[in-house]
């Protein structure tokens, strides 16, 4: 186990850990001192193992239920797996050709994973070495559609990945035991023939395709592979020096290394939440790390909201001061303006303390009297101009507490208090109404009572119908028409109206609820 420190694209520190108690033990209080920092586990296993599998073009759970049956028929006893996309094949019907990878032997993790939980670190994800790779051998020119990528991360194993268009189809982690001494370069070329062997056994390539072989190669190694690889014209070989790579992706480490392992580790470190194998149960504390983040995040925004509404109220508060000041010394140009022209104006006949009463006197008049007459019978003008033929004789308008009252009565009068008590409570016996009653007769008058009732019946329906009052009430009509009452006289001879002093009188009241709410 090897842990590695990235700042960025810079390589901070490398600690390493054997696979025993000992090793075991450091690795917990490494995980300790880092204070539940997120990492990640790249691994780099011969216990990983690569299928391809065919299926039709599907989504949602359908596809999630044939790619359950892979796992179950290649990794029974391992939770360690997943599937990806290789390509979509479009014959007669639509096909998803999938890579599936997993972990066969899951106790080689059960260890490190078990301190990981116990010291309660937040894992991002188990990345696979072989598909993080992809995004290397993107950046890498080759002619031909079949790449094989050597890479060694520890002395003692060899890895090959084996990609078809740029998409990871399989990859094999071999021993190799001449890294410090012995024929490298002929191990590494046999080892290379015998993935070319195996895939053309499968079907995967034509054996006249030739194979593009990238090998990232350090400097003990470099001159020995070159000539190896320049005496064979089977495979197009292109030897990558480690070094170089580095330097090609900006990245910083202290020494050249032997290795090409900090060039996947940086690769790993790219994408952010990219993650393989790992389950929720391994990622349980990393979500618990997010939600801290959250709250944290809530806490610092609540906090600075906070200190903005002060910082406002604080602003607020000392422009409020200034316009006092500004408009305190306005208060005094302009009262020493109105003193000089006061004294120059000596014909004047009213003081300034005498117009100052007035305007308190006003005030208090507005306070005391809620109603006047003069919106009411603004209202019922409005509507007795409709009728030419009336003329009005008398108006009387008073404020009651009823509907029904005929003059103003002793709760109307202290209108002050009614209006508090109205402004306190919506009950009905609190209620005022402005009463207006109306006194007239019709002009040029000739006797024709059907035409005079009409009119007033007229005018009752059009003061109902404007919806301006509450209650429109006729209270006397050019002829009592009531059922209780007699009519008698001759009607075979004209009357002379003019000696008779026949008159077509009329009288109605108007009621219209008052406002308490209104200023």
């Amino acid at each position: 186990m090897v842990a590695q420190e990235w700042s960025g694209s810079k390589l901070k520190s490398s600690v390493y850990f054997e696979p025993d108690e000992q090793g075991l033990d450091l690795f917990s209080a490494y995980l300790t001192s880092l204070k539940n920092e997120p990492i990640r586990l790249l691994v780099d296993l011969i216990e990983e193992e690569f299928r391809q599998e065919k299926i039709p073009l599907l989504r949602g759970s359908d596809r999630g239920k044939m790619i359950d049956r892979f796992y179950e028929k290649y990794f029974r006893n391992s939770r360690f797996r997943v599937a990806k996309q290789i390509e979509v094949i479009k014959k007669d019907r639509k096909e998803e050709r999938l890579l599936i990878a997993g972990l066969t032997n899951p106790d080689l993790l059960k260890p490190w994973l078990e301190i990981i939980r116990n010291t309660k670190t937040p894992l991002v994800g188990i990345q696979s070495l072989p598909i993080v790779s992809e995004s290397l051998i993107n950046s890498l020119e080759s002619d031909h559609n079949c790449i094989i990528m050597v890479s060694q991360q520890v002395p003692s194993n060899l890895r090959q990945s084996v990609f078809i268009n740029g998409k990871l189809i399989l990859s094999r982690l071999v021993p190799i035991a001449s890294f410090y001494q012995g024929d490298y370069a002929s191990d590494v070329t046999r080892d290379v023939e015998s993935t070319q062997r195996y895939l053309v056994s499968q079907r995967i390539i034509d054996r006249s395709e030739t194979i593009a072989v990238h090998i990232l190669s350090n400097d003990r190694h470099l001159d020995k592979l070159k000539i190896k690889c320049e005496k064979d014209n089977y495979f197009d070989y292109k030897i990558h020096k480690i070094k170089d790579l580095i330097d090609e992706h900006k990245i910083e480490v202290d020494e050249d290394p032997d290795f090409s392992s900090a060039i996947f580790c940086y690769l790993a470190t790219k994408k952010r939440y990219t993650n393989h194998y790992a389950t929720n149960k391994e990622k349980k504390y990393l979500y618990h790390y997010w939600g801290s983040l959250g709250l944290k995040l809530a806490g610092i925004t609540s906090i600075a909201i906070g200190i903005g509404f002060i910082l406002t109220s604080v602003a607020k508060g000392f422009i409020y001061d200034e316009s006092i000041k500004e408009m305190t010394l306005l208060e005094q140009k302009y009262n020493s303006k109105f003193n000089q022209l006061n004294e120059q104006m000596i014909d004047s006949s009213v003081s300034t303390i005498n117009m100052k009463n007035v305007v308190l006197t006003i005030e208090q008049l507005e306070k005391k009297y809620i109603r006047s007459p003069y919106e009411l019978m603004a209202l019922v003008s409005e509507d007795i101009a409709l009728f030419p033929d009336m003329r009005i004789s008398s108006l009387n308008w008073y404020v009651a507490s009823s509907p029904t009252a005929t003059t103003a009565d002793s709760q109307a009068k202290n209108v002050s208090s009614n209006r508090r008590r109205a402004r306190n409570t919506r009950s009905r016996a609190n209620q005022l109404y402005e009463i207006l009653t109306v006194r007239g007769e019709l002009i040029d008058f000739n006797g024709d009572y059907r035409y005079a009732l009409s009119v007033i019946d007229d005018i009752e329906d059009t003061m109902k119908v404007s919806k301006k009052y509450d209650d429109v009430i006729i209270t006397q009509r050019p002829l009592n028409i009531e059922s209780n009452e007699k009519l008698s006289g001759d009607v075979s001879q004209k009357v002379n109206i003019s000696r008779s002093g026949r008159r077509a009188q009329f009288a109605f009241k108007v009621v219209k609820e008052v406002n308490l709410n209104e200023k």
